[in-house]
Protein backbone atom coordinates (compact mmCIF):
# COMPACT_ATOMS: atom_id res chain seq x y z
CA UNK A 1 0.00 0.00 0.00
CA UNK A 2 1.45 3.23 -0.90
CA UNK A 3 2.33 5.58 1.81
CA UNK A 4 0.03 8.82 1.70
CA UNK A 5 0.91 11.97 3.55
CA UNK A 6 -1.69 13.66 5.81
CA UNK A 7 -2.84 16.63 3.71
CA UNK A 8 -3.60 18.86 6.64
CA UNK A 9 -0.44 18.40 8.14
CA UNK A 10 1.73 19.01 4.91
CA UNK A 11 -0.79 22.30 4.74
CA UNK A 12 0.73 22.97 8.27
CA UNK A 13 4.10 22.23 7.48
CA UNK A 14 4.60 24.25 4.03
CA UNK A 15 2.66 27.26 5.75
CA UNK A 16 5.28 27.07 8.94
CA UNK A 17 8.59 26.46 6.67
CA UNK A 18 7.65 29.26 4.60
CA UNK A 19 6.96 31.63 7.36
CA UNK A 20 9.70 30.44 9.63
CA UNK A 21 12.10 31.23 6.27
CA UNK A 22 10.27 34.41 5.55
CA UNK A 23 11.54 35.18 9.42
CA UNK A 24 14.89 33.94 9.08
CA UNK A 25 15.83 36.03 6.19
CA UNK A 26 13.97 39.00 7.98
CA UNK A 27 16.36 39.05 10.75
CA UNK A 28 18.87 38.22 8.06
CA UNK A 29 18.77 41.40 6.45
CA UNK A 30 17.86 43.14 9.63
CA UNK A 31 21.67 42.33 10.79
CA UNK A 32 23.07 42.93 7.10
CA UNK A 33 21.18 45.70 5.73
CA UNK A 34 24.42 46.72 3.76
CA UNK A 35 25.13 43.18 2.29
CA UNK A 36 24.12 43.12 -1.44
CA UNK A 37 21.04 40.40 -3.10
CA UNK A 38 20.07 40.13 0.99
CA UNK A 39 16.94 42.67 0.75
CA UNK A 40 15.91 40.63 -2.10
CA UNK A 41 16.16 37.38 -0.86
CA UNK A 42 14.15 38.44 1.96
CA UNK A 43 11.42 39.54 -0.40
CA UNK A 44 11.59 35.84 -2.22
CA UNK A 45 10.42 34.59 0.86
CA UNK A 46 7.50 36.57 1.45
CA UNK A 47 6.85 35.98 -1.90
CA UNK A 48 6.98 32.52 -1.62
CA UNK A 49 4.75 32.26 1.62
CA UNK A 50 2.37 33.90 -0.57
CA UNK A 51 2.38 31.57 -3.29
CA UNK A 52 1.90 28.60 -1.14
CA UNK A 53 -0.63 30.14 0.46
CA UNK A 54 -2.46 30.99 -2.63
CA UNK A 55 -2.00 27.33 -4.08
CA UNK A 56 -3.00 25.84 -0.65
CA UNK A 57 -6.04 27.72 -0.25
CA UNK A 58 -7.24 27.41 -3.79
CA UNK A 59 -6.95 23.56 -2.90
CA UNK A 60 -8.56 23.64 0.28
CA UNK A 61 -11.90 25.85 -0.86
CA UNK A 62 -12.33 23.20 -3.55
CA UNK A 63 -13.81 26.46 -5.95
CA UNK A 64 -12.62 27.44 -8.96
CA UNK A 65 -9.34 25.86 -10.09
CA UNK A 66 -8.10 28.93 -12.17
CA UNK A 67 -7.52 32.13 -10.02
CA UNK A 68 -5.22 29.35 -7.53
CA UNK A 69 -2.54 28.00 -9.67
CA UNK A 70 -2.43 31.48 -11.84
CA UNK A 71 -1.78 33.56 -8.72
CA UNK A 72 0.49 31.24 -7.15
CA UNK A 73 2.71 30.53 -10.61
CA UNK A 74 2.60 34.47 -11.35
CA UNK A 75 3.84 35.40 -7.60
CA UNK A 76 6.33 32.36 -7.69
CA UNK A 77 8.13 33.45 -10.45
CA UNK A 78 8.00 37.31 -9.49
CA UNK A 79 10.67 35.04 -6.35
CA UNK A 80 12.46 33.42 -8.11
CA UNK A 81 13.39 36.55 -10.47
CA UNK A 82 14.29 38.14 -7.26
CA UNK A 83 16.40 35.19 -6.45
CA UNK A 84 18.24 35.39 -9.18
CA UNK A 85 18.91 39.12 -8.66
CA UNK A 86 20.09 38.44 -4.64
CA UNK A 87 22.37 35.55 -5.91
CA UNK A 88 23.93 37.95 -8.90
CA UNK A 89 24.83 40.85 -6.38
CA UNK A 90 25.56 39.05 -3.49
CA UNK A 91 28.46 37.39 -5.80
CA UNK A 92 29.31 41.51 -7.29
CA UNK A 93 27.44 41.46 -10.28
CA UNK A 94 25.72 44.42 -10.18
CA UNK A 95 23.53 45.57 -13.58
CA UNK A 96 21.33 48.16 -13.62
CA UNK A 97 19.69 47.48 -16.78
CA UNK A 98 19.85 43.80 -16.09
CA UNK A 99 17.71 44.68 -12.81
CA UNK A 100 15.22 46.68 -15.27
CA UNK A 101 14.84 44.10 -17.74
CA UNK A 102 13.84 41.96 -14.98
CA UNK A 103 11.21 44.60 -13.70
CA UNK A 104 9.75 44.07 -17.05
CA UNK A 105 9.72 40.85 -16.89
CA UNK A 106 7.60 40.40 -14.02
CA UNK A 107 4.20 41.76 -15.80
CA UNK A 108 5.48 39.84 -18.86
CA UNK A 109 5.39 36.74 -17.05
CA UNK A 110 2.14 37.37 -15.43
CA UNK A 111 0.39 38.41 -18.23
CA UNK A 112 1.19 35.09 -20.24
CA UNK A 113 0.22 33.74 -17.19
CA UNK A 114 -3.51 34.79 -17.27
CA UNK A 115 -3.60 34.05 -20.98
CA UNK A 116 -2.97 30.29 -20.51
CA UNK A 117 -4.96 30.07 -17.24
CA UNK A 118 -7.18 27.51 -18.92
CA UNK A 119 -4.63 25.43 -20.15
CA UNK A 120 -2.58 24.03 -16.94
CA UNK A 121 -0.09 22.49 -19.57
CA UNK A 122 0.56 25.44 -21.42
CA UNK A 123 1.05 27.22 -17.77
CA UNK A 124 2.75 25.02 -15.85
CA UNK A 125 5.18 23.89 -18.16
CA UNK A 126 6.13 27.92 -18.11
CA UNK A 127 6.23 27.96 -14.88
CA UNK A 128 8.23 25.18 -14.23
CA UNK A 129 10.88 26.18 -17.17
CA UNK A 130 11.30 29.30 -15.78
CA UNK A 131 11.56 28.20 -11.91
CA UNK A 132 14.36 25.72 -13.47
CA UNK A 133 16.21 27.95 -15.40
CA UNK A 134 16.18 31.08 -12.63
CA UNK A 135 17.21 28.36 -9.77
CA UNK A 136 20.02 26.75 -12.15
CA UNK A 137 21.33 30.11 -12.83
CA UNK A 138 20.97 31.37 -8.55
CA UNK A 139 23.04 28.61 -7.71
CA UNK A 140 25.87 28.37 -10.76
CA UNK A 141 26.19 32.15 -9.48
CA UNK A 142 27.19 31.48 -6.16
CA UNK A 143 29.08 28.62 -6.74
CA UNK A 144 30.67 30.39 -10.02
CA UNK A 145 34.35 31.40 -9.48
CA UNK A 146 34.57 31.87 -5.64
CA UNK A 147 37.47 33.52 -3.96
CA UNK A 148 39.00 30.52 -2.62
CA UNK A 149 38.22 27.56 -1.00
CA UNK A 150 36.44 28.97 1.76
CA UNK A 151 33.81 30.85 0.32
CA UNK A 152 32.90 28.19 -1.98
CA UNK A 153 32.49 25.92 1.29
CA UNK A 154 30.52 28.75 2.59
CA UNK A 155 28.06 29.40 -0.73
CA UNK A 156 27.73 25.41 -1.42
CA UNK A 157 24.34 24.41 0.53
CA UNK A 158 22.68 27.39 -1.08
CA UNK A 159 23.81 26.88 -4.40
CA UNK A 160 23.46 23.08 -3.86
CA UNK A 161 20.21 23.65 -2.67
CA UNK A 162 19.16 26.20 -5.71
CA UNK A 163 20.34 23.19 -8.20
CA UNK A 164 18.48 20.65 -6.16
CA UNK A 165 15.47 22.56 -6.42
CA UNK A 166 15.55 23.19 -10.42
CA UNK A 167 16.01 18.93 -10.32
CA UNK A 168 13.06 18.44 -8.38
CA UNK A 169 10.93 20.80 -10.85
CA UNK A 170 11.90 19.65 -13.63
CA UNK A 171 11.11 15.44 -12.58
CA UNK A 172 7.68 17.06 -12.30
CA UNK A 173 7.75 18.74 -15.74
CA UNK A 174 8.71 15.79 -17.43
CA UNK A 175 6.26 13.63 -15.85
CA UNK A 176 3.72 15.98 -16.85
CA UNK A 177 4.83 16.17 -20.58
CA UNK A 178 5.23 12.32 -20.14
CA UNK A 179 1.06 12.73 -19.42
CA UNK A 180 0.84 10.56 -16.21
CA UNK A 181 -2.24 12.17 -14.89
CA UNK A 182 -0.80 11.82 -10.92
CA UNK A 183 0.38 15.59 -11.81
CA UNK A 184 -2.83 16.35 -12.75
CA UNK A 185 -4.36 15.30 -9.54
CA UNK A 186 -3.72 18.58 -6.93
CA UNK A 187 -2.69 17.94 -3.88
CA UNK A 188 -5.00 14.11 -3.81
CA UNK A 189 -1.82 12.62 -5.92
CA UNK A 190 0.91 10.86 -4.09
CA UNK A 191 3.67 12.60 -6.10
CA UNK A 192 2.33 16.01 -5.54
CA UNK A 193 2.17 15.19 -1.89
CA UNK A 194 6.05 14.23 -1.97
CA UNK A 195 6.50 16.88 -4.23
CA UNK A 196 5.80 19.52 -1.64
CA UNK A 197 6.84 18.25 0.98
CA UNK A 198 10.64 17.87 -0.75
CA UNK A 199 10.33 21.47 -2.09
CA UNK A 200 9.26 22.52 1.73
CA UNK A 201 12.65 20.80 2.88
CA UNK A 202 14.60 22.28 0.11
CA UNK A 203 13.86 25.53 0.85
CA UNK A 204 15.00 25.57 3.90
CA UNK A 205 17.70 24.11 3.44
CA UNK A 206 18.69 27.08 1.20
CA UNK A 207 17.51 29.54 3.27
CA UNK A 208 19.99 28.13 6.09
CA UNK A 209 22.60 28.17 3.19
CA UNK A 210 22.32 32.19 2.83
CA UNK A 211 22.36 32.12 6.60
CA UNK A 212 26.12 30.39 6.23
CA UNK A 213 26.94 32.41 3.41
CA UNK A 214 26.06 35.72 5.12
CA UNK A 215 27.93 35.15 7.98
CA UNK A 216 31.09 33.62 6.05
CA UNK A 217 30.56 37.14 4.13
CA UNK A 218 30.18 39.35 7.15
CA UNK A 219 32.75 37.14 9.24
CA UNK A 220 35.17 38.34 6.29
CA UNK A 221 34.62 41.94 6.08
CA UNK A 222 35.19 42.07 9.91
CA UNK A 223 38.51 40.12 9.48
CA UNK A 224 39.10 42.66 6.45
CA UNK A 225 38.34 46.07 8.67
CA UNK A 226 41.02 44.43 11.27
CA UNK A 227 43.49 44.11 8.52
CA UNK A 228 43.02 46.83 6.28
CA UNK A 229 44.34 50.36 6.56
CA UNK A 230 40.91 52.95 7.28
CA UNK A 231 42.60 55.33 4.91
CA UNK A 232 44.15 53.57 1.42
CA UNK A 233 42.26 50.41 2.22
CA UNK A 234 45.66 48.77 1.64
CA UNK A 235 46.81 45.72 3.96
CA UNK A 236 47.64 47.11 7.52
CA UNK A 237 50.68 46.39 9.91
CA UNK A 238 48.99 43.43 10.99
CA UNK A 239 48.35 41.82 7.67
CA UNK A 240 51.18 42.48 6.41
CA UNK A 241 53.24 40.60 9.33
CA UNK A 242 51.25 37.91 8.97
CA UNK A 243 51.50 37.93 4.86
CA UNK A 244 55.12 38.20 5.48
CA UNK A 245 55.33 35.23 8.04
CA UNK A 246 53.34 32.97 5.62
CA UNK A 247 55.53 34.26 2.88
CA UNK A 248 59.06 32.68 5.07
CA UNK A 249 57.78 29.71 5.08
CA UNK A 250 56.82 28.47 1.90
CA UNK A 251 59.96 29.98 0.74
CA UNK A 252 61.85 28.51 2.98
CA UNK A 253 60.44 25.43 1.96
CA UNK A 254 60.29 25.11 -1.60
CA UNK A 255 63.59 27.48 -1.87
CA UNK A 256 61.96 30.25 -3.90
CA UNK A 257 63.53 33.72 -3.61
CA UNK A 258 61.45 36.65 -2.67
CA UNK A 259 61.96 40.72 -2.20
CA UNK A 260 60.95 42.98 0.22
CA UNK A 261 60.62 46.59 -1.42
CA UNK A 262 59.77 49.34 1.25
CA UNK A 263 59.29 52.98 -0.12
CA UNK A 264 58.28 56.35 1.26
CA UNK A 265 57.37 60.05 -0.24
CA UNK A 266 60.21 62.44 0.02
CA UNK A 267 59.49 65.58 1.76
CA UNK A 268 56.08 64.61 2.63
CA UNK A 269 56.22 66.48 6.22
CA UNK A 270 56.45 69.30 4.24
CA UNK A 271 53.00 68.52 2.53
CA UNK A 272 51.56 68.04 5.74
CA UNK A 273 52.98 71.32 7.12
CA UNK A 274 51.91 73.22 4.42
CA UNK A 275 48.83 72.16 3.08
CA UNK A 276 47.44 70.24 6.40
CA UNK A 277 47.10 66.75 7.39
CA UNK A 278 43.86 66.30 5.27
CA UNK A 279 45.96 67.15 2.03
CA UNK A 280 48.88 64.90 3.58
CA UNK A 281 45.69 62.43 3.34
CA UNK A 282 45.07 63.14 0.05
CA UNK A 283 48.34 62.33 -1.12
CA UNK A 284 48.52 59.15 0.45
CA UNK A 285 45.49 58.06 -0.99
CA UNK A 286 46.62 58.94 -4.38
CA UNK A 287 49.84 57.36 -4.01
CA UNK A 288 48.20 53.99 -2.73
CA UNK A 289 46.21 53.60 -5.63
CA UNK A 290 48.75 53.98 -8.29
CA UNK A 291 50.70 52.04 -6.10
CA UNK A 292 48.15 49.19 -6.53
CA UNK A 293 48.37 49.76 -10.16
CA UNK A 294 51.99 49.30 -10.34
CA UNK A 295 52.45 46.30 -7.98
CA UNK A 296 51.95 42.72 -10.50
CA UNK A 297 48.83 40.74 -9.76
CA UNK A 298 51.19 38.35 -7.80
CA UNK A 299 52.60 40.79 -5.73
CA UNK A 300 51.36 41.77 -2.10
CA UNK A 301 51.40 45.58 -1.44
CA UNK A 302 50.68 47.01 2.08
CA UNK A 303 50.83 50.39 4.27
CA UNK A 304 53.39 50.45 7.13
CA UNK A 305 52.29 52.87 8.90
CA UNK A 306 52.79 57.03 7.68
CA UNK A 307 54.03 57.40 4.39
CA UNK A 308 55.82 54.05 4.13
CA UNK A 309 54.44 51.07 2.28
CA UNK A 310 55.54 47.73 1.40
CA UNK A 311 55.57 45.24 -1.34
CA UNK A 312 55.99 41.54 -1.41
CA UNK A 313 57.46 40.16 -4.54
CA UNK A 314 57.41 36.73 -5.38
CA UNK A 315 59.07 34.58 -8.15
CA UNK A 316 62.21 36.63 -8.20
CA UNK A 317 64.84 35.13 -9.91
CA UNK A 318 67.82 37.37 -9.70
CA UNK A 319 68.40 41.08 -8.77
CA UNK A 320 67.98 42.84 -12.19
CA UNK A 321 64.19 41.77 -11.97
CA UNK A 322 64.34 43.21 -8.71
CA UNK A 323 65.91 46.49 -9.75
CA UNK A 324 63.61 46.58 -12.89
CA UNK A 325 60.49 46.41 -10.98
CA UNK A 326 61.50 48.97 -8.60
CA UNK A 327 62.06 51.17 -11.99
CA UNK A 328 59.26 50.35 -13.06
CA UNK A 329 57.23 51.43 -9.67
CA UNK A 330 59.72 54.66 -9.71
CA UNK A 331 58.31 55.71 -12.72
CA UNK A 332 54.47 55.13 -11.92
CA UNK A 333 54.69 56.00 -8.28
CA UNK A 334 56.67 59.35 -9.29
CA UNK A 335 54.36 62.63 -10.68
CA UNK A 336 52.29 65.16 -9.75
CA UNK A 337 49.65 65.34 -8.30
CA UNK A 338 46.47 68.32 -7.74
CA UNK A 339 46.44 69.20 -4.31
CA UNK A 340 44.25 72.33 -2.61
CA UNK A 341 44.21 74.11 -5.44
CA UNK A 342 48.11 73.81 -6.17
CA UNK A 343 50.13 71.06 -7.75
CA UNK A 344 52.84 69.34 -5.82
CA UNK A 345 55.70 67.17 -7.18
CA UNK A 346 55.72 63.80 -5.38
CA UNK A 347 58.70 61.54 -5.51
CA UNK A 348 59.36 57.98 -3.61
CA UNK A 349 62.73 56.58 -2.13
CA UNK A 350 62.32 52.98 -2.64
CA UNK A 351 64.92 49.98 -0.90
CA UNK A 352 64.82 46.58 -1.60
CA UNK A 353 65.64 43.32 0.42
CA UNK A 354 65.77 39.73 -0.73
CA UNK A 355 65.34 36.31 1.38
CA UNK A 356 67.49 34.78 1.30
CA UNK A 357 70.38 37.11 0.56
CA UNK A 358 69.51 39.73 2.41
CA UNK A 359 68.19 38.18 5.53
CA UNK A 360 66.18 34.99 7.04
CA UNK A 361 63.81 36.65 9.07
CA UNK A 362 61.34 39.43 8.98
CA UNK A 363 63.36 41.86 11.25
CA UNK A 364 66.64 41.38 8.88
CA UNK A 365 64.61 41.67 5.45
CA UNK A 366 62.53 45.08 6.82
CA UNK A 367 66.01 46.06 8.10
CA UNK A 368 67.91 45.83 4.92
CA UNK A 369 65.16 47.04 3.01
CA UNK A 370 64.99 50.24 5.32
CA UNK A 371 68.79 50.80 4.95
CA UNK A 372 68.44 50.74 1.58
CA UNK A 373 65.68 52.95 0.99
CA UNK A 374 67.62 55.47 3.16
CA UNK A 375 70.61 55.21 0.88
CA UNK A 376 68.17 55.89 -1.93
CA UNK A 377 66.74 58.76 -0.35
CA UNK A 378 70.39 60.74 0.22
CA UNK A 379 71.23 59.59 -3.22
CA UNK A 380 68.34 61.46 -4.47
CA UNK A 381 69.34 64.11 -2.33
CA UNK A 382 72.72 64.31 -3.24
CA UNK A 383 71.66 64.50 -6.91
CA UNK A 384 68.84 67.33 -6.56
CA UNK A 385 69.44 70.68 -8.23
CA UNK A 386 67.56 72.13 -4.80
Amino acid sequence: MALQLDIATLVLMFITLALTAFIVMLLIWRINRDMPGVLYWMVATLLNTASALATLLQALSGGDETWGPVLSNSISMAANILVLEGALLFRGYESRRRWQFFLLLIPALTIITWTYRLDPAIRDTLHHSFIIVSQLLAGGVLLWRTANRGELLANSLAGISSISIALLVGWRLVLSLNGDESTAQGTDSQITQWYLFAAANLHIAWIFGLSVACYFRSRQQVMSLAREDSLTTLPNRRWIDEKLAQTLLETQRSGEQFAVIMLDINNFKHVNDKYGHSAGDKVLIELAKRLKQAVRESDFAGRLGGDEFIILARNIENDILVEQMIERMRLQLNGKMPLAGDEVDIRVSIGSAVFPEDGHNPDMLLGAADSHMYRDKKKQKMSSPD
